[in-house]
């Protein structure tokens, strides 16, 4: 029963009795009603906030709509719980969708999430920040021009899930040809700057824009060119810079292999580096699966996957607001141990420098490392990396977040159980102390497989996880679901 008919109720009661009784009685009712009126509200309170399970097999379902939900993305909502946004095929083809979760594990918008996009054709790879009100901006490549013809769109919802700009989003640019793979970082005034592969002139380039919070566009239409050196441009990544504008990373193919390059570009749309871009890095072999973070100082640290040394090592790199490479050229090493490292991701230690987390296979299977590098480039928790989870199975798609005091938050796939895979964590300190389980806190083991977990931390040392989930038996197709663990690794609130 809802709080405000359990008052109607009590109000009725107590104007029935009060026509029948003296002052004194009165005066009785009314402590006798109140109370079981705080009582009524208090057992409300308590069963709406009560969201969050506490056992590894049950989550909070943040979407069971028909068709499949994947490519997820999570940010925080600045209350310590979390706005999602994926890609939906509930009406046969790819729209986008999001939801919040307050920190009680609370579902705030309508069940199953609000369409951010419904247009016709496939809107997909959703990228998402903060608007720093409560709500998020979210920007995707869509086709509803043609299959070919794919455009970058964007759109603000607000702390109540409403869309703010245009309905199904705000178009960024409509040029000819393809424009995807978008990134997207703040402006810091409620805004954001968009930036995408572009293949306006047959040839891969990157472009960018600027929408203020408002949804008004401000720089060149169809936006500002980024790079358009000879060769393809491509997979961009970005941060802002602090400072009101953007920096990103790329992989670029100028030469006959793929090398990273980085580009600041101001709130006014001006290119602030060299004019190409700073090569971050131009080593023999190829450079891959790029990250970047903000290192505090209108600069940014970058972490990829290289192919020097004959296998896939990771190697991160230092540039400074004036686009200077700050530590070895072509990039220090993090990981070169025996095996292939892979896909690395990337936080913020609160100090200028970074905790890396990627898969390793020096064991012959993929396990859990990381590292933290100081703002100098020294590496913090030993020459190789220090092992997160080397439990048997395998463990990939680890994702990262600070925790808001030197160390960090990490979660994965884990199939040390069996044949499926399942989600565990961990919390490292500064210092590389693991404080949770040994080899990963549990966060779901539900019937089936789940997998590609993202993650925010909740503010607290803790974090709410989410990831995609194939329980139900409709096998074909993923869910999503959800559920935070604490900064002790228990799951729930406390």
């Amino acid at each position: 029963m809802p709080a405000a008919d359990g008052w109607l109720l009590i109000k009725y009661f107590f104007e029935k009795f009060t026509m029948k009784t003296d002052c004194k009685k009165i005066f009785r009712a009314i402590s006798v009603y109140t109370l079981v009126g705080f009582l009524f509200i208090g057992n409300h309170q308590r069963l709406a906030t009560a969201a969050w399970s506490l056992h590894p097999g049950g989550n909070t379902a943040i979407c069971t709509a028909p068709g499949q939900q994947s490519s997820l993305q999570i940010i925080s909502d600045g209350a310590g719980g979390a706005i999602i946004a994926w890609e939906d095929t509930r009406d046969s083809h790819f729209d986008i969708y999001a939801q919040r979760i307050d920190a009680r594990g609370n579902i705030l918008w309508e069940k199953d999430g609000i369409p951010v996009c419904v247009a016709e054709e496939n809107q997909n790879r959703p990228k998402i920040i903060s608007d720093g009100a409560g709500g998020a901006v979210i920007a995707w490549q869509d086709m509803r021009s043609g299959i070919e013809n794919s455009d970058i769109y964007v759109q603000r919802i607000d702390a109540d899930g409403r869309p703010q700009w245009a309905t199904n989003g705000t178009p960024l640019c409509t040029e000819v040809n393809a424009q995807n793979s978008p990134c997207i970082a703040t402006d810091g005034a409620g805004g954001a700057i968009v930036v995408w592969q572009d293949f306006r002139t047959n040839y891969a380039d990157l472009y960018a824009q600027h929408i203020n919070h408002q949804g008004e566009a401000l720089w060149a239409k169809n936006g500002t060119l980024v790079c358009g050196s000879i060769g393809a441009q491509s997979a961009p990544v970005a941060v802002d810079d602090g400072a009101g504008g953007v920096i990103v990373a790329w992989q670029d193919f100028r030469k006959s292999y793929a090398d990273l390059y980085a580009q600041r570009i101001d709130g006014g749309g001006n290119v602030l580096w060299e004019r190409s871009g700073v090569p971050v890095c131009t080593a023999l072999g190829h450079e891959s699966f790029h990250t970047i973070v903000r290192n505090g100082a209108e600069g940014a640290i970058v972490a990829w996957v290289d192919t020097r040394n004959g296998n896939n090592d990771i190697f991160a790199q230092q540039v400074d607001g004036n686009g200077i490479v700050n530590w070895l050229d072509n990039g220090i090493p993090v990981c070169t141990a025996s095996g292939n490292q892979n896909y690395p991701t990337i936080a913020s230690d609160g100090a200028g420098g970074v905790i890396l987390a990627w898969w390793d296979m020096r064991s012959g299977e993929f396990n859990i490392y990381a590292q933290r590098i100081d703002l100098a480039g020294n590496a913090l928790w030993g020459r190789e990396g220090l092992a997160i989870c080397v439990e048997s199975g395998i463990q990939n798609y680890v994702c990262i977040t600070g925790d808001g005091t030197g160390g960090a938050l990490m979660a994965w796939d884990d199939n040390r159980g069996g044949a499926t895979f399942d989600v565990y964590a961990q919390r490292v300190d500064s210092k590389g102390v693991s404080k949770w389980t040994n080899n990963g806190a549990t966060v779901c083991t539900a019937p089936d497989t789940q997998c590609f977990p993202v993650l925010v931390g909740d503010g607290e040392g803790g974090a709410i996880i989410a990831w995609q989930d194939g329980r139900h038996k409709d096998k074909s197709y993923w869910d999503i679901y959800a559920q935070k663990i604490n900064a002790h690794g228990s799951l729930g609130e406390k």
